[in-house]
């Protein structure tokens, strides 16, 4: 093998894998922002109305 090729494979996966991470982060981020807290009468409601089907 060409160690050229092995060079790509390896700077292809570094590139993919530091995206990855990149928005891997962005993404924990936004929904540490963005949560939204439960009602705990909501949670409440929901389970006494799951048996009355």
């Amino acid at each position: 093998m060409d160690p050229l090729y092995i060079k790509l494979a390896i700077g292809g996966l570094v590139l993919l894998g530091s995206i990855g991470l990149f928005f891997g982060i962005g993404l924990a981020l936004a929904a540490h922002k963005f949560a939204v807290e439960v009602n705990p009468k909501v949670e409440e409601v929901k389970e006494l109305l799951a048996g009355a089907q």
